[in-house]
C-alpha cells in the first residue's frame, strides 16, 4: 500500500485489527510473540511486542487514514471501532475469567487483566488520534474511554467480591497473617486509576466501607484489651496498633486515608474508652506513684491525639501533686505542735528540701514525659500554688523559704561547692514563684541577708549576688532594688573606710584622734535596710571620741545626709584576761559597753551597770544574759544561774575557761525576723497604687471588675477582697474617687489635685522612699 493513495476504511481497519489488535491480544492471553520480533539483551526491560518496522506500518495507517479528505477522512469511525474492539475483547475474555472467583483469586486475576487492559489501552499506534481528532471534536480521550469501558464493563461487575476480598485480606495481616501486599496495593491502585484521577471511586466504592469495619474491628479489640490488660498494657496495644495501621496505610492504601484512619482508630481505642481506661487501678496514679516514666510518656503521646484527651490526665496529675505536696505540708504541721523553740523550727531544712524534692520530680516528669506540655505546667503550678501558701502555724512558707536560703548562704550552713549553692538557689526560686506572700518573704530575707552582711557570715558574695540575679529574674528588678542597694552600700562603704582613714592620717593628731582605738565605719541607706531600734547609750570616751571625729568627716564631705548611729549592730573586740589566760572577745557595742566597766576585778549591781551605760533595764538584763548565762559565762552572778534578778551583781569569771583565743559572743536574740506593720502598709499602698493605675485609665468601673484587676496586678501577694474594698472606700474618703449617684457599685475617678500634690498615692510614696534614701543614713 502507497503513502499516496487512498486507504478504504475496511481496508485499513482489517490491517490495524489484524495486524496491530489481534497480535496484542494474542500476547495478553498467551505471552506469546513472533519470533522476527527483535528482544532487548536486558531482561529487565518490557519485551517488544511489535518491531520497529510493524509499528511503524501501524502508525503510518492509522495516520493517513485520519489525514485523508472528506469524504474518506476515516477519525470518526476509528474512534469508535477502537472502543468497540476492547469492549469485544473484555467480553469475550475478560469477564469469563473472572466469573465465580471470590477472596485472593479474584483479586489476582483483576489485577492481571487490569494490567492487560492498561497495555491495551496503551497501544501507540492509535496515538495520532488521540492527538488529532480527540482534541478537534473535543471527545474523551483514548485513554480515559478505555479506563471507562473496563470501569462499566468488568469493575462494576466485581466491585463487591473485591471490596469484600480486600477487607477481609486486611483483617488477615491485622490478626497477624502473612498477606501479598504487593497484590493489595494493585488492586487498591485499580480503585484509584479508574477514578480518572480522581479519588471518587476510591472514596465512595472503598474507603466508605473500609473506614466503618477498621472502626468495628477495633472497637471489639479495645473491649476485649479492657477487660484482659492494664492500663500500660493497653496503651502499647493501641500505640502498636495506631502504627501498624500508618504502616499499612503508607504499604498499600491511598495516601488521602492516612488522618481518617488515625482518627477512626483513635476514636476506637482513646476517645471512646478514655474514660474506663483513666478509672482503672494501674491508671494516672499507679504511674505516677512507681515513676513509670515511660508509660507517662505514652500515655501522653497516644491521649495528644484525642481532642481534649490530656485534660482529664492533666486534672488527675494536679490532683495528685496536691495530696502529695498536702500530705508532706500535714505531716509538718504536726510536727510543729511537738517543735519548742523558733531556732528549731526555722533551722530544720527538711520540710523545704522534701517540697523542693517534689518540685524536682514533678518537674522531671512534666519534662520527660510530658514534653514541657504547658497544660501540665500549669497543672503543677497551680498545684503546688495550693499547699505552699496554705497556713502551716506560726512560722509561714515565706519565713521558712527565706531561713533555708539562708542556711544556704551563710558560713554556717552546708558545706557546699559553688554548683551545688547555685543548683539549690535556683531549685528554691522556682519553689518561691508559687508562693502568694512574696513581699512578706522578701521582708524576711531583706532582714537576713542584713544580718549576713553585716556579720560578715555570708559564705560567698557571688552566692548573694546569684540569688538577688534570680529573683530580679522571677520578679522584676522593683522587688530586688532594695537587696542590691544593700549590696552596693557595703561597697561604698569600703571606699568610704578608705577615705576616711586618709583622713585621719591627715590630722595633727594622727590615728590617735580615734581615743587610741581602731575605728571603722559602714554607712547605710536608710531605705534599703531593715528597720532597727536606735537604743540610746552612754558610751566610754574612746568611744564617743572617734564617733566625733567620723561625724565631722562625714557632714563635711556632705549637707544632705544625716547620720543614725545603730549601736546594736556594731562589733567591738575586747582584751580579757581570764582565769589567768588571754582572750579576745568579739562582741557588739553594747556588750562591750558593759565589759569594760570590769577593768578591774571588780563588782557591779544591775543599778551600776544600768546607770553607767545608759541603757534600758530589759535591754540591759539581755546583754548581761548573754555574758553571764548564755554559752560563754565571761561573768559571774550571783542568785539564780537561769534568770538576771533586779538584785544580781556580776563579777569576772575566774573560773572561764575557753580552748579558743577568739571567742564571739552571740548578741541578744531579737524576737522577729521582719516588720509585720510595715509588710502591712506597704500591701495597702500597693493596692492603693493599683486601684489609682485602673480608675485613671478606665475613669469608671463597678466594683467587681475593679477588684479582679486589681488582683491580677498585684504580683508579690494575693489580698483578702475584703481588704481591697476597704482601700477603695480609703480612696473614697480621700476624694480620689467617688460612687455612681445612680447605682453604688460603679465608681468614678476623680482628676483633681489632692493632698498628695500633683502625684497619685504611689508616685507620692516613690518619692517619700526616695527622699529618705538621700537623705538619712545609718551608721553601724
Amino acid at each position: 500500500m502507497s503513502v499516496g493513495s487512498i486507504v478504504p476504511l475496511e481496508d485499513g481497519w482489517e490491517k490495524i485489527k489484524n495486524e496491530g489488535i489481534k497480535v496484542l491480544e494474542e500476547f495478553l492471553d498467551t505471552g506469546h510473540i513472533r519470533s522476527t520480533v527483535p528482544q532487548n539483551a536486558d531482561p529487565q526491560k518490557p519485551r517488544n511486542v511489535f518491531s520497529k518496522a510493524n509499528y511503524a506500518e501501524l502508525y503510518t495507517t492509522v495516520y493517513n487514514m485520519c489525514t485523508q479528505r472528506t469524504p474518506n477522512n476515516w477519525s470518526e469511525q476509528l474512534y469508535r471501532r477502537y472502543g468497540e474492539a476492547m469492549s469485544d475483547y473484555v467480553q469475550r475474555q475478560v469477564l469469563p475469567a473472572l466469573k465465580d472467583k471470590t477472596d485472593v483469586p479474584l483479586m489476582k486475576e483483576l489485577l492481571h487483566r487490569w494490567i492487560n487492559h492498561k497495555s491495551e489501552v496503551d497501544g501507540q499506534f492509535f496515538t495520532y488520534l488521540d492527538r488529532y481528532y480527540v482534541k478537534l471534536q473535543s471527545v474523551e480521550p483514548l485513554h480515559n474511554r478505555g479506563y471507562s469501558i473496563f470501569n462499566q464493563q468488568v469493575f462494576t461487575s466485581v466491585i463487591k467480591d473485591t471490596r469484600s476480598a480486600l477487607l477481609k485480606v486486611i483483617n488477615q495481616e491485622r490478626q497477624g497473617e502473612h498477606i501479598d501486599q504487593d497484590l493489595v496495593k494493585g488492586v487498591i491502585e485499580i480503585f484509584i486509576d479508574l477514578g480518572l484521577n480522581s479519588s471518587n471511586l476510591y472514596n465512595t466504592e472503598f474507603e466508605e466501607a473500609f473506614l466503618p469495619a477498621t472502626s468495628s474491628y477495633f472497637v471489639r479489640q479495645a473491649s476485649g484489651w479492657l477487660s484482659e490488660d492494664s492500663f500500660p498494657e493497653y496503651l502499647r496495644k493501641a500505640e502498636a496498633a495506631l502504627q501498624a495501621e500508618e504502616q499499612r496505610c503508607n504499604s498499600y492504601l491511598s495516601r488521602t486515608t492516612l488522618p481518617k484512619l488515625r482518627n477512626v482508630v483513635i476514636i476506637a481505642v482513646l476517645q471512646q474508652p478514655q474514660n474506663q481506661l483513666l478509672e482503672k487501678e494501674t491508671g494516672v496514679v499507679y504511674l505516677l506513684d512507681n515513676d513509670k516514666r515511660e508509660d507517662l510518656a505514652r500515655m501522653h503521646r497516644m491521649f495528644s491525639l484525642v481532642e481534649n484527651g490530656l485534660n482529664p490526665i492533666s486534672q488527675a496529675f494536679r490532683q495528685y501533686v496536691t495530696d502529695r505536696g498536702n500530705q508532706i505540708v500535714d505531716e509538718r504541721v504536726e510536727q510543729q505542735k511537738q517543735v519548742s523553740s523558733k531556732t528549731e523550727a526555722l533551722n530544720d531544712p527538711t520540710f523545704i528540701q522534701t517540697l523542693l524534692d517534689l518540685h524536682d520530680r514533678f518537674k522531671g516528669i512534666v519534662h520527660e514525659c510530658f514534653s514541657q506540655d504547658s497544660l501540665f505546667q500549669k497543672s503543677l503550678k497551680e498545684a503546688f500554688e495550693v499547699f505552699v501558701n496554705r497556713d502551716i502555724g506560726k512560722f509561714s512558707f515565706a519565713a521558712l523559704m527565706s531561713s533555708f536560703c539562708d542556711r544556704i548562704l551563710k558560713k554556717s550552713g552546708e558545706r557546699l561547692s559553688d554548683e551545688e549553692v547555685e543548683s539549690r538557689l535556683t531549685k528554691m526560686v522556682e519553689l518561691f514563684s508559687f508562693l502568694s506572700d512574696k513581699d512578706l518573704f522578701a521582708e524576711i530575707y531583706r532582714n537576713q541577708l542584713s544580718k549576713r552582711l553585716l556579720y560578715e557570715t555570708s559564705a560567698s558574695e557571688d552566692a548573694e549576688k546569684s540569688m538577688i540575679a534570680k529573683l530580679k529574674m522571677k520578679c522584676g528588678a522593683q522587688f530586688t532594688s532594695k537587696l542590691e542597694g544593700m549590696l552596693t552600700d557595703l561597697s561604698l562603704a569600703l571606699d568610704t573606710q578608705k577615705d576616711f582613714k586618709d583622713h585621719c592620717e591627715q590630722l595633727p593628731e594622727g590615728k590617735a584622734a580615734l581615743g587610741g582605738i581602731e575605728f571603722n565605719v559602714t554607712v547605710l541607706t536608710t531605705g534599703f535596710w531593715p528597720s532597727y531600734q536606735v537604743q540610746e547609750a552612754s558610751l566610754c570616751p574612746e568611744m564617743q571620741k572617734a564617733i566625733n571625729v567620723f561625724s565631722n568627716y562625714y557632714n563635711g564631705k556632705t549637707q544632705h545626709r544625716r547620720l543614725q548611729w545603730i549601736h546594736s549592730l556594731g562589733q567591738a573586740t575586747i582584751a580579757a584576761k581570764l582565769n589567768g589566760r588571754r582572750h579576745d572577745l568579739i562582741v557588739n557595742s553594747y556588750q562591750a559597753l558593759i565589759l569594760l566597766l570590769f577593768t578591774r576585778d571588780e563588782s557591779h549591781n544591775l543599778s551600776f551597770i544600768q546607770n553607767s551605760t545608759g541603757l534600758e533595764p530589759s535591754m540591759c538584763k539581755k546583754l548581761l544574759a548573754t555574758l553571764s548565762i548564755a554559752k560563754f559565762k565571761i561573768l559571774s552572778k550571783t542568785g539564780d544561774g537561769k534568770t538576771i534578778e533586779d538584785d544580781a551583781s556580776f563579777t569576772p569569771n575566774d573560773s572561764f575557761q575557753c580552748p579558743h583565743r577568739k571567742i564571739k559572743v552571740p548578741p541578744p536574740v531579737t524576737e522577729e525576723t521582719h516588720n509585720k506593720e510595715r509588710v502591712e502598709e506597704d500591701r495597702s499602698i500597693a493596692i492603693e497604687a493599683a486601684i489609682v493605675r485602673i480608675m485613671k485609665m478606665r475613669k469608671t468601673l463597678n466594683h467587681q471588675q475593679l477588684v479582679t484587676e486589681v488582683l491580677t496586678q498585684l504580683a508579690f501577694f494575693k489580698p483578702n477582697p475584703k481588704l481591697v474594698k476597704q482601700r477603695i472606700e480609703h480612696l473614697i474618703e480621700r476624694e480620689y474617687l467617688e460612687r455612681d449617684k445612680n447605682q453604688a457599685s460603679i465608681y468614678r475617678y476623680l482628676a483633681k489635685l489632692q493632698q498628695f500634690g500633683s502625684h497619685p498615692p504611689e508616685a507620692d510614696r516613690e518619692a517619700a522612699e526616695a527622699a529618705i534614701g538621700q537623705r538619712r543614713t545609718r551608721a553601724a
